[in-house]
């Protein structure tokens, strides 16, 4: 149910990112804070990503939707998304159905700013106080805005420098084997399809271009997102991938069609386990990372039954399981020991990249988080950077 009582006057200024010229903010509207979760709907419609509503139909070793049914009478469905884009599109849809969704960070911002998704109040949720602080403070921009909670983590993942380790040597230790012109890589490189892959460029030519000034990849002046863009179109005739679904990542890896690039701990556990000698690093650069949030829907038909959700998967329990299928990383710190007692003899792997170093404060705070470029920097350069609209442009170049 709605409190009536939670208004909160906020100042968000993300949806000027949402505008076509990135020109002027929308006016900013009250924020509406849920606050309580009441009787259970019967009913929740859920869209995920892949692997993060499982019911035991495809391992019956993992099922956290049944329980859920049974403790909360609520009948989960779901539909299956491979992007944040098509989440955003059938959530702002004119009488959606659907509750609320596990957004990608890089599409959030965009939910946000809309007023798409309704604010939460994480007192609702007993297991906040577990959540890794790096995913529960204003540094988590991808959900959290001017302190107002948007949602509740749910896992996070590097985006590592992957490579086979037959045909790479010697072993990377920088992103030039993939942006240098003169790389005896070229053909065979790996990159996600994505905007976000932007922010990858930014980080490179912050450490190798320190004139252009870029402190933060993901608020780039026109300056420092022409240079970026310039990187990317110029790699574009040497990359031989450039994959949306990490499936096809594993495959093209697998087939030695491409021998580095970008790839998520999901992409090297699979290529381990078809006993496939690749690995992966953090290159001296450093990398970004992503984010998803369980989000509920600021129209939902069965909010409650979102709720309970929401609070359901912020559970360690649900959390182990979720990372230990998925293959990424618990925002429940206390989830990694469960999942160390659940792989018992394999108990170091959660230390590895594989987990993404599963509860390691200090990497997850490394870690240039997804979010959506704003017009707004957020620092003394006011709002002269360049906003969402104006990174799709550059990415739609890249790729011709």
């Amino acid at each position: 149910m709605r409190s009536a009582t939670a208004l909160v006057l906020a100042g968000i200024l993300v949806g000027a990112a949402c505008t076509s010229d990135g020109s002027e903010p929308e006016p900013v509207q009250p924020v509406e804070v849920r606050d309580e979760i009441g009787d259970g709907e019967g009913e929740l419609s859920l869209l995920a990503l892949a692997g993060y509503v499982e019911d035991g139909s495809s391992d019956p070793e993992f099922d956290w939707v049944t329980p859920f049914e049974e403790t909360t009478g609520c009948d989960v469905q779901v539909r299956y998304m491979d992007s944040g884009a098509e989440m955003v599109t059938l959530l702002t849809r004119e009488d959606s159905p659907y509750d609320g969704a596990s957004v990608p960070g890089d599409a959030t911002g965009e939910l946000i700013s809309s007023r798409q998704v309704a604010a939460v109040d994480p007192a609702l949720f007993p297991s906040w106080d577990q959540v890794l602080r790096p995913l529960r403070e204003e540094s988590a921009g991808h959900y959290v805005v001017n302190g107002i909670v948007f949602g509740v983590p749910a896992l996070y993942g590097p985006n590592l420098l992957v490579f086979d380790q037959e045909r790479v040597d010697p072993e990377p230790r920088s992103w030039d084997v993939v942006y240098e012109p003169n790389t005896p890589y070229a053909g065979r490189i790996a990159l996600l399809d994505s905007p976000m892959t932007i922010a990858d460029a930014a980080l490179y030519l912050a450490a190798h271009r320190p004139e252009l000034g870029i402190e933060d990849p993901f608020a780039l002046s026109p300056s420092q997102l022409d240079a970026a863009t310039a990187l990317l179109r110029d790699l574009d005739s040497r990359v031989g991938l450039y994959w949306s679904l990490f499936t096809d990542a594993v495959d093209a890896f697998g087939r030695r069609e491409v021998v580095v690039g970008t790839g998520w701990p999901i992409v090297l556990s699979l290529l381990e386990i078809n006993r496939r000698s690749v690995g992966a690093v953090v290159p001296a650069e450093g990398i970004t990372g992503w984010a998803d949030t369980w989000m509920l829907a600021a129209d939902a038909p069965h909010p409650n039954c979102m709720l309970m959700w929401m609070r359901w998967s912020l559970s360690a329990k649900v959390q182990a399981e979720t990372a230990l299928w998925y293959g990424g990383a618990p925002s429940n710190g206390r989830a990694c020991a469960l999942i160390r007692r659940q792989l018992r003899d394999f108990a170091d792997l959660v230390d590895t990249l594989r987990f993404g170093r599963c509860g390691d404060v200090e990497f997850l705070a490394s870690l240039a988080l997804w979010r959506m470029p704003t017009v707004d920097c957020g620092d003394e350069r006011g709002r002269s950077c360049t906003g969402l609209p104006a990174w799709r442009a550059s990415w739609r170049f890249v790729r011709g």
